[in-house]
Parts: C-alpha cells; sequence; structure tokens
C-alpha cells in the first residue's frame, strides 16, 4: 500500500501547508468581460519582448493574457525605441481579436513612444511607420508608466530561453523539491522519497 511506503515527519504538514499557500498565490488568468476597461502593458529589452492584457473588474486590474517573443538577431541590434515600438506592434496584432473595436490604452516604459502619432512621418523610418499605422488601427491612446509599475511586461520581456527539453526523473531514487511561497529568499526544502 502507498501509505505504507511514505515516510511522514514533523516537516510535511508544513510543507503541505506552504504548498497549498503557492498555489493560492497563482496568477489566475481571466475570461474577458465585454464592456469591461482594458489596457495593454509592454516592454522590450534586448532579449525579447512582453506584454500582459488587462482589465479592470471590481476596482481592480486583472490578467487577460501574457506574451513573450524573443527577438531575432537583426532585431536585438534595433534601438529601444524601435524594440519597445516592436513590443506594441507585435502585442496588438497577437491580441487583436480581442482589442478590435474597444477603446484600451497602452503603457510603456518608454516616454518618446508617447509622442509617436504627433511626430512628423518624414522622421519615421518605412518600418515604424508600418508598425505605427496597424498600432493606430486599434488605439492612440499610449501613456508613459515608470518601470516599477511594469513589472509583468518586464518580467516577460527578459526571458531568455532558447529551447525547452524534458527532464528525466529517476523515481527510484530520493529527490529534493523546492517550493518557493513568493519570497524569494525563503524556501522550503522536501525530500521525497518513491520506491
Amino acid at each position: 500500500m502507498l501509505t505504507d511506503q511514505l515516510q511522514r515527519n514533523d516537516a510535511v504538514p508544513l510543507s503541505f501547508k506552504a504548498s497549498k499557500e503557492v498555489i493560492t498565490k497563482a496568477t489566475v488568468l481571466r475570461h474577458l468581460i465585454p464592456g469591461a476597461q482594458i489596457s495593454l502593458w509592454v516592454n522590450a529589452s534586448k532579449v525579447a519582448v512582453g506584454d500582459s492584457l488587462m482589465q479592470l473588474s471590481h476596482d481592480q486590474w486583472e490578467p487577460i493574457t501574457f506574451y513573450s517573443s524573443k527577438l531575432n538577431k537583426s532585431e536585438k541590434n534595433w534601438s529601444t525605441y524601435d524594440r519597445e515600438l516592436f513590443a506594441l506592434y507585435s502585442s496588438v496584432k497577437k491580441f487583436r481579436h480581442m482589442l478590435e473595436g474597444r477603446t484600451f490604452v497602452i503603457y510603456t516604459d518608454q516616454n518618446p513612444l508617447i509622442y509617436a502619432f504627433h511626430q512628423n512621418s518624414e522622421k519615421c523610418s518605412p518600418r515604424q511607420l508600418r508598425h505605427l499605422d496597424f498600432i493606430s488601427q486599434f488605439s492612440t491612446d499610449i501613456r508613459y508608466t515608470k518601470d516599477y509599475d511594469n513589472t509583468v511586461a518586464d518580467a516577460l520581456s527578459r526571458i531568455e530561453i532558447d529551447k525547452i527539453s524534458p527532464t528525466v526523473i529517476d523515481f527510484k531514487k530520493p529527490f529534493n523539491a523546492l517550493i518557493y511561497n513568493g519570497d524569494f529568499d525563503t524556501r522550503i526544502e522536501l525530500q521525497k522519497f518513491c520506491y
């Protein structure tokens, strides 16, 4: 019987409680509510772009979806302004089906982008004009936000994953699992034995 094989000690109830807390604090994506105020939070780093689409429900911003995409070799060489504009463009393109026909605000930590639709088009490159033209079909309301208010999009734009490969687990040997309870300085180490 499986319960005979499990070793129970004083750490088990504590570990179980910590596991429940981690699960309850996990981010839950919400369904898009028709008529709810929505906003798009975008960011770009030197390696990727990221965004979060949020909606205002009961005076609280809730996530609808997230997006992150690694930049290719040439995109990594673009200026900060061009990478941020590309983040905005790719986000609107990705969530076009949720943004069409709705009024929404775009938040970015790239201050020059808030003036993008007010500048002389002769100063823009053809790529910038294409991106701005596409974005303008959905919204021209771009607002500045400080870095620390744009943490989700910022984190998503800094993901550096080249590939994901499965890890083979040998269930015949003991292994340690780390559970983070939201505070990266604190961890609870669990030891599990499988026979």
